[in-house]
């Protein structure tokens, strides 16, 4: 397991530990070889924990940077849902004002309406050759009866 960490000198002549499973070696005691293979394991636990701490402070500036962002388009949909409520409301008012100026037109349209009197022609007299006028004494005719009727 250790064993490439636990060779620091790999000319001294040793034998396998049977408890650490590491080589200790010949004049060294087994309170040595363990106080040694205990400093070499905490050095790797420490190692360990050190990259541990730094994965963790990774995630946490990317969980950070991930809490921003979200913040961020929440805004932005805010906004656009905003926009959008005002862009329907116009258009529900135009809407509702063409509605309303239909109805009333229709409705104006629905009402009898008054009719203005129209021109008619009075009765001939008689026989009477010439021109016919109106109520309104419009006259109307030939050249030699009334004139042209034009005023220049």
């Amino acid at each position: 397991m250790c064993q490439g960490a636990l060779s620091t000198d790999e000319n001294r002549p040793g034998f396998k530990n049977k408890t650490t499973g590491a080589i200790q070696y010949l004049n060294e005691s087994k309170k040595d070889h363990y106080k040694r293979i205990g400093k070499i394991r905490q050095a790797e636990a420490d190692e360990m924990a050190s990259q541990q701490n730094a994965l963790i402070a990774q995630q946490q500036a990317e969980s950070q940077r991930l809490q921003v962002q979200m913040v961020k388009q929440q805004q932005e949909q805010s906004k656009k849902v905003a926009g959008l409520q005002v862009q329907q409301a116009e258009k529900l008012s135009g809407i509702k004002s063409r509605g309303q100026s239909v109805v009333s037109s229709l409705r104006i349209l629905g009402q009898k309406q008054p009719m203005a009197p129209t021109a008619s022609q009075t009765a001939q007299a008689g026989g009477r050759r010439g021109a016919g006028s109106t109520q309104a004494n419009i006259a109307r005719g030939s050249a030699r009866s009334r004139g042209t009727n034009l005023s220049i």
